[in-house]
């Protein structure tokens, strides 16, 4: 199994700007073309614990996120391609986004211990934060949230088996891992930080639909905004670099009702030296008897 990493890094903690849905309403709306947001945005300032330095470190079954060493010999050797490929979303299935995700399956096979998992299909994601020469489709996230509600990790599963031609017998249990890699070197301008779900309260969720690209998969997808609660405990992995991979629950059967793993990206002013971040995110599903 890839390594978990406890490498040292100068804080044990900062306090970053962190942003949160400000709002009353029972569901909320948004758009990839229009960032101009119905509802009221606002940052609050949290603290931030460096992952690495914690003890004990960050785990899938506690907080719902760990890091792990698992090197990517298609970033490293096809970076270029790989931004290339997915810098606009596609349906089809390029076959550098397939050696990418197959690198991964033996990590989550292991993590997991599920009677099978596979890619959800064609489901990557390039994003780059706003002082990058990139841009992409996706820009870093504007606001805490959770990527899923029930009847979405449904969806994926069935869009899935159809896209792929995939059959698989009946399950007991279902769970979704996503992955989250920084393609760029450290120390990153805008890092991704995520939040202990059991740190997070019912009331402080909020039903969201995520309007994509028409005539794509992510037409319509339903996933959960974040409101404000002082009670969050934000954790982040400084300098991460391309041989890593952070791994997150974004669903599991077992706890349906487990609000793991919020996250959102931050701006760290503490490297004055940070450099635009780019990442590449993508998710798995395991199947269990």
């Amino acid at each position: 199994m890839g390594a978990q990493l406890a490498s040292a890094v100068p804080a044990a903690e900062l306090v970053a700007s962190i942003p949160y849905v400000m709002t009353d309403l029972d569901r909320v709306t948004i758009s990839f073309e229009d960032r101009d947001y119905a509802f009221a945005v606002a940052a609050h300032d949290m603290r931030v614990r460096n992952g690495r330095l914690a003890n004990p470190a960050p785990s899938l079954e506690r907080e719902g996120f760990a890091i792990f060493d698992w090197p990517s010999t298609v970033v490293h050797q096809r970076r270029d391609e790989l931004i290339r490929e997915n810098i606009q979303p596609r349906e089809d299935m390029a076959k550098i986004n397939a050696d990418y995700l197959a690198e991964l399956i033996p990590l989550i096979e292991e993590l997991s211990g599920a009677r099978e998992v596979f890619a959800q299909y064609n489901t990557i994601t390039v994003r780059f934060s706003s002082r990058s020469k990139h841009r992409s489709w996706m820009s870093t996230a504007a606001f805490a949230h959770l990527d899923f509600e029930r009847s979405e990790v449904d969806r994926l599963l069935n869009d899935t088996l159809h896209l792929s031609g995939r059959t698989v017998a009946s399950f007991s249990r279902q769970v979704l891992f996503q992955t989250w890699r920084a393609i760029t070197d450290p120390p990153q301008d805008a890092p991704l930080t995520l939040c202990d779900g059991r740190s997070v309260a019912p009331s402080d969720i909020i039903p969201m639909d995520f309007h994509g690209p028409k005539g794509t998969r992510n037409e319509l997808v339903r996933s959960r905004a974040c409101r404000h609660n002082a009670a969050h405990r934000w954790f982040y992995f400084p300098d991460m670099t391309p041989d890593e991979v952070l791994v997150f629950k974004g669903f599991d059967s077992a706890v349906p009702e487990a609000r793991n793993a919020m996250h959102t990206a931050f701006q760290d002013n503490s490297r004055p030296n940070a450099v635009p971040r780019g990442s590449i995110e993508c998710r798995f599903i395991a199947l269990y008897d």
